[in-house]
């Protein structure tokens, strides 16, 4: 004990001695940012000047958040293009990144904000089963709120703008706006281009990416589809549409050709591009833009708004979206939500906490298809002053370096660098928001000993151990870069509910925005061949949480995700224009499998097919919201949040009647329950049931009330004051509504559950 008190008091000194003598300085830019300019500038270096392509310069240009005080008149001095003014100093620009550092010492310029891209969360090995609107065999939407009247955005990659789900029984397109920034544009005003009604939108057909992807059209179906032949209806069928096309990460240089122009039409005056070569990144901020212009377009049209982001990063010490959340939250509110994917890493160990008083020796995990391995910590900066060892599997010798020496390399803006024959470690360090330190760790192995933990396919597989002995708090993150994977257990965990913490990432882990997880319902169905097909081999068992489905804390202590929903083997709309490597074989091998029906409309073959993820729970909420803005436009993302907190039900007992849980959130969604909360009827008629009956559908014809299914019961039909306006018994199957005024009812039958009817 006393050796460990002389230790602490050792560290607590060093720790001091550091901070006298000043720790790196916090960066106006954010740390990822900060990362990405760093390699520019090591590029440069290394290059011994500008960089070159071809005997010509290059520009790399990077879409960034940036809050300043002088209008961004600074930034336009260095060659910066403003795209979006988010009001009170903030806007969204494309900068030069070797003018980045310049700008982060200009007194006008508060912060630059970017962070790594964001992924789809789909399961892509994961699909299969039939999901209607009946997606357990237990409930039905409420046939009086159909979404008409709201805009249903989804904001996504790969659309076919043709599907029979999104247009009129005339043909005509239910989409009424959408932007794709990557297309080619009319003019130079804007980037992209903008189709601005519903003809303008069929004869574009489809979205850039729409030969690659598929994703963007399952998802708007299972949100807004009217499906197909009337078959797999999505949850808001009624909806107006609106969507953008999102660039994931680095756009292919063969759609940039128009960005270059839009680019270049306004940079003119600056005297380093003439004759550059253009490279462009838009990352996380291309999203707040799109987000914004389809919230005006709502705004205008006077319409509520939900839109669905399925799509997000995993977890990460380094993503600092300060400015991301502040213009977010100036942008949600009233009739204006978005719904997030809490993500698919819930099976997957990639975060671990040491305390200050336990020593750690922990196996850590690589694996993928690069040579390089990354592994985040994080400290407290009044602790950060400690011994990390590192090795790997049959290298003989462990790798240690003191977090002051990384530091100190941080100082004089150069990384750590710790070699062994077999491996090399770099270590960098940065200044984290609310006094935390991150230090970046990065291994390569070399040699002989790179070559004997690679397979003949490319994949590289190793293990280790991180040792640190230090009496400090650490947390530890293993990072998913450039298709590697750290984590801190051999194999996924698949059984129920199995979920890792912290494995929520952003946006999902935003205050203001509403998480979804993913939910395990279904696990077969019969597809077009007659063959029963099995879902992704999740150990998770029916009404539970998938078992990749993301679970929380944030890595800020936040509790998501907020609610979950159906993820599991969901059927919705296929996009007809994607092409399997552009192979029309290979297409029909991938997707017929998975495919429960197709049908010819519009002289052209359409089809559904099954996908999983959390991508696929995340647009059934938004759907479901789209019902209760149509039921009460106004409500904010507060109100969202309070409705699914009262009417959400918990799938396992374990949660019952208890608080937020950092796997189910408040529970599964339940769009009858939610709606008869917001129109104020579950506290107004105490006979009225929460749930709607089973075996029974109801019909509205004209002025009279079809039930299905229904041999004789008293029937109650309540108006939304909660006065019954009438009472009877119904034994032939119908009841008359004459004389009734046009509105929404609410139909009690007997004490088999509850409707929601509108004349």
């Amino acid at each position: 004990m006393k050796k460990f008190f002389m230790t602490l008091a050792a560290v607590l000194c060093c720790a001091m001695a550091i901070e006298a003598q000043g720790l790196p300085k916090p960066s106006k830019m954010s740390p990822w940012l900060r990362g990405q300019y760093r390699q520019q500038q090591e590029a440069v270096k290394q290059s011994g000047g500008r960089l070159r392509t071809q005997g010509r310069p290059v520009m790399k240009y990077m879409l960034t958040l940036v809050e300043s005080t002088d209008q961004a008149q600074s930034l336009r001095e260095k060659g910066g293009v403003v795209v979006q003014d988010f009001g009170e100093g903030i806007c969204a620009a494309f900068l030069p990144m070797d003018s980045l550092g310049v700008m982060e010492q200009s007194s006008t310029i508060l912060r630059l904000e970017a962070n790594k891209p964001a992924t789809l969360h789909n399961d892509t090995s994961a699909v299969i089963i039939g999901a209607d609107k009946v997606w357990n065999g237990q409930s039905q939407l409420p046939q009086a709120f159909t979404g008409k009247g709201v805009i249903a955005a989804v904001m996504d990659v790969g659309f076919d703008f043709t599907h029979p789900a999104f247009r009129n029984d005339d043909g005509t397109s239910r989409i009424k706006w959408f932007w794709d920034p990557t297309a080619p544009h009319a003019n130079n005003d804007t980037f992209g281009m903008i189709y601005a009604t519903p003809a303008e939108v069929l004869a574009a057909r489809h979205s850039i990416d729409a030969d690659v992807q598929n994703h963007g059209t399952h998802v708007l179906g299972s949100m807004a589809g009217n499906g197909l032949d009337g078959r797999y209806v999505g949850m808001a069928p009624e909806a107006d549409i609106m969507g953008a096309y999102i660039p994931l990460g680095q756009v292919d240089d063969e759609w940039m050709d128009a960005l270059r122009e839009f680019l270049i039409s306004h940079i003119m005056g600056f005297q380093n591009v003439k004759d550059a070569i253009l490279q462009i990144d838009m990352y996380d901020t291309i999203l707040l833009v799109e987000l914004c212009k389809i919230f005006q377009q709502a705004d205008a049209a006077g319409q509520p708004c939900v839109v669905n982001w399925s799509f997000g990063a995993p977890p990460d010490f380094y993503y600092d979206g300060t400015l991301y959340e502040q213009v977010f939250n100036r942008l949600v509110g009233p009739g204006r939500i978005v719904v997030a994917s809490a993500g698919n890493e819930g099976g997957e160990k990639t975060y671990v906490e040491k305390d200050a008083y336990t020593p750690l020796e922990q196996d850590v995990y690589y694996y993928g298809y690069t040579d390089r391995f990354y592994m985040n910590l994080r400290a407290d900066m009044s602790a950060s002053d400690f011994r990390v060892g590192v090795t790997l599997r049959d290298a003989p010798d462990t790798l240690f370096f003191d977090t002051r020496d990384a530091i100190a390399a941080a100082q004089a803006g150069d990384t750590l660098v710790v070699e062994k024959p077999e491996v090399e470690m770099t270590v960098s360090a940065d200044i984290l928001a609310n006094d935390k330190i991150a230090i970046k760790i990065m291994l390569m192995p070399l040699n002989d000993y790179a070559e004997s933990i690679t397979y003949e396919d490319g994949w590289m597989q190793t293990n280790g151990k991180i040792l640190i002995e230090d009496p400090v708090e650490i947390q530890m993150m293993g990072a998913s870069i450039q298709g590697e994977t750290v984590a801190f257990s051999e194999e996924n965990d698949e059984n129920s509910r199995g979920c890792q913490k912290c494995t929520v990432g952003y946006p999902a882990s935003m205050e203001r925005i509403i998480t979804v997880g993913a939910m395990h319902h279904r696990s077969q169905f019969t597809n077009i061949w007659g063959e029963t097909n099995s879902s992704y081999p999740a150990g998770s068992q029916e009404g539970t949480l998938v078992s990749f489905s993301s679970c929380g804390p944030t890595l800020d202590g936040r509790v998501k995700p907020d609610v979950v929903a159906p993820g599991h083997n969901i059927i919705s709309a296929l996009n007809s224009f994607y092409r399997n490597n552009h192979d029309l074989q290979a297409t029909r091998d991938e997707t017929i499998p998975l495919m429960p029906y197709y049908k010819n409309v519009f002289g052209n073959d359409y089809a559904v097919w099954a996908m999983s993820g959390t991508s696929m729970s995340s647009p059934i909420t938004a759907g479901i919201i789209a019902l209760w803005l149509q039921a009460k436009p106004d409500l904010t993302p507060e109100d969202i949040l309070g409705v699914i907190e009262r009417t959400s039900h918990q799938p396992e007992p374990e949660f019952s009647g208890t608080d937020k849980n950092v796997y189910y959130g408040w529970g599964e969604i339940d769009a009858y329950a939610g709606l008869l909360d917001i129109l104020g009827l579950g506290t107004s008629i105490p006979e009225l049931s929460n749930h709607q009956p089973a075996g029974v559908k109801f019909r509205v014809a004209g002025r009279t009330l079809y039930i299905d299914g229904l041999e004789a019961a008293a029937v109650t039909i309540y108006d939304l004051s909660g006065r019954p306006v009438l009472k009877t018994i119904c034994d032939n199957g119908s009841v008359s509504l004459s004389g009734f005024a046009a509105g929404v009812y609410a139909v009690q039958v007997g004490n088999l559950g509850s409707t929601l009817i509108r004349l």
